[in-house]
């Protein structure tokens, strides 16, 4: 007996071979990336991993509990989540529908007609994408209510007092704002891959007699299949995790979907609702991921041959007179999108009361009463301390992990690939939730501090900044890399001292461009930011709910001079084209 136990005691001797796997896997470099891919994992994975666990217990965040499978029962034995859930699915789906239209149409008008001004209208029709959804939506509110939105108020001047003739509160409403930032978004997609397309076919089938209007359908669309089902795809999902307009415009008229009614089971419901929150929460999360799944099944195995190595000028079809009409649609977009409702946010800033319009009352005071206020000195102290701070080292983290991805032959490259994606296919207010369960009891005291939304602010751009600093990988040839090698450079010295270099150009713009999302970002840090760590955009949220419009108007400009300031930086250093490009 005890020879025995003396015998398991003895340690294992691995295999020589064994052994030489093992002293080369345990490179220094090798065990950096390890650390990196460890890092990202736990960024991503611990809070969905919480979400996802917590959904399951019968306690609330932080306290220990039984598992359960009540959370899921209550939710889905209550037809108001069928309700929900079907008011999701119409409300993302017609608003994409109307989106890709439009932006298709947009797209054949700037590349391929003779219309005037064509790039001009490309930056404008862009224009909606870079204003923050928060404000857009405050400008509509602010031209649709019905009470006192500036068009109500002419449509009854005109024709006399009656029931409104609009009513944002809808989910017409709802709708129709998320329709004009997604046609921005899924043009800026669109428009590169019509460009870049070989048009051989289609002078083909000109050849061969066929119409402009049949090309198009036969030849075009088909070819842009893939490039149009993507974008629309990701407009789809953007929908789905929306979290501002279902909040500013669907809460008050009671019109849920999954992200209001998440943000409303913490907020509002007495006692909060956690077991809905995560059970919403985690279903959400995986409607996301199967559409996901299932765009990749349709795709896989279709071949399209949009670029090839063949010069070629695209035809330019002639629209005669319709070409002025054309140009009217695109500026039309323009002005509803963009100049209405910012125009609606400056007049308002502007007033002593907002809704009474006279060029006589104009005034600074709502400034002025802002820049007196400490909760929105917080708030701009907040957002530049944390989101610079954040967007910097995010960026950097991104450049490692792009690296990590594209330059080596890491067993590991896969996995940080597939992790360093999935914040993107995660909505916004379900990574608040997973951040709160997360961290209100972690070992090291982060819940209620600006550390808390410095993690938050990092996840979440995590994928964005990996796609941006993959590209550049991509670009720089790695003739430069091997020369430092074969001069005794190690991996670290390689990266410092050649990669870094090349790429600071592109890793500040990154930057720019993460801060200008984390400036503008609502959703994941609603629940996470408390007195003395509110954000601009949680202020601005804070202002709205008191009915404090004029400050809201102002805070509103102020926020958007942040963002523009932010992008023309970017831009000014070629990173940022007005084709979307990089984005």
């Amino acid at each position: 007996m005890s020879d025995t136990l003396v015998a398991r005691a003895e340690p294992q001797v691995l295999p020589w071979g064994w052994r030489l796997r093992l002293n080369a896997a345990l490179t220094p470099a090798n065990i950096a990336m390890g650390g990196i891919t460890l890092f990202v994992a736990f960024l991503v994975l611990y809070p969905l991993g919480t979400l996802l666990i917590g959904s399951f217990l019968t306690a609330t965040p932080g306290r220990t509990g039984t598992f359960t499978l009540q959370n899921y029962i209550s939710a889905y034995t209550d037809s108001a989540t069928y309700r929900i859930l079907l008011t999701t699915v119409v409300l993302a789906g017609v608003k994409t529908i109307l989106a890709t239209l439009l932006a298709v149409t947009f797209g054949l008008i700037v590349v391929r007609t003779d219309t005037p001004l064509r790039r001009l209208l490309e930056l404008l029709i862009a224009v909606p994408f870079f204003v923050p959804p928060i404000l857009e939506a405050i400008g509509w509110i602010m031209l649709l209510s019905p009470k006192a939105g500036a068009l109500n108020v002419a449509a009854q001047a005109l024709f006399g007092p009656g029931a409104p003739v609009f009513n944002i509160y809808s989910l017409g409403g709802m709708i129709w704002v998320l329709m004009l930032n997604s046609t921005a978004f899924i043009f800026l997609l669109v428009v590169n891959a019509l460009r870049s397309m070989d048009a051989s076919l289609e002078e083909a089938a000109f050849a061969s007699g066929a119409s402009s209007l049949q090309v198009a359908l036969r030849v075009t669309l088909p070819l842009m299949a893939p490039a149009i089902l993507g974008a629309a795809t990701l407009s789809f999902i953007r929908a789905l995790e929306a979290f501002e307009v279902p909040v500013l415009i669907g809460l008050p008229a009671k019109v849920f979907v999954f992200p209001n009614r998440i943000y409303a089971a913490i907020d509002y419901d007495r006692p909060s609702n956690y077991g809905l929150a995560t059970s919403l929460g985690v279903s959400l999360m995986v409607i996301t991921l199967v559409l996901i799944f299932l765009q990749n099944r349709i795709m896989r195995g279709k071949q399209y041959t949009l670029i090839s190595g063949k010069g070629y000028q695209p035809r330019i079809i002639r629209l005669g007179p319709a070409r002025y009409a054309a140009f009217a649609l695109c500026i039309l977009f323009f002005v509803v999108t963009a100049v209405l409702p910012i125009s609606q946010l400056l007049a308002g800033s502007l007033s002593r009361t907002f809704g009474l319009w006279d060029p006589a009352s104009l005034t600074l005071s709502n400034y002025a009463r802002i820049f007196t206020d400490d909760q929105m000195w917080r708030g701009l102290r907040n957002t530049l301390l944390v989101g610079g701070v954040t967007a910097l080292f995010a960026m950097v983290l991104c450049s490692f992990v792009a690296y990590v991805i594209v330059r080596t032959k890491f067993a590991g490259r896969r996995f940080l690939d597939l992790v360093s994606w999935l914040p993107w296919t995660v909505p916004g207010i379900v990574v608040g939730v997973g951040m709160l369960a997360a961290y209100i009891r972690f070992p090291v005291h982060v819940y209620g501090t600006v550390f808390l939304l410095g993690i938050a602010f990092v996840t979440g751009g995590i994928p964005l900044g990996v796609r941006l600093m993959s590209g550049i990988m991509m670009q720089i040839g790695a003739e430069l890399e091997e020369s430092a090698r074969v001069h005794g450079a190690q991996w670290g010295q390689t990266y410092r001292r050649v990669l870094l270099p090349l790429a600071r150009p592109a890793l500040l713009a990154g930057a720019l461009i993460l801060f200008v999302t984390f400036s503008r970002a609502l959703s994941s840090v609603v629940l996470l930011s408390g007195p003395g760590t509110e954000l601009l955009s949680v202020v601005l949220f804070k202002y709205f709910n008191a009915g404090r419009v004029e400050a809201v108007c102002a805070l509103a400009m102020l926020m958007l001079v942040i963002n523009l300031v932010g992008l023309a930086i970017a831009r000014r250093t070629g990173f940022l084209s007005a084709g979307g490009g990089h984005l």
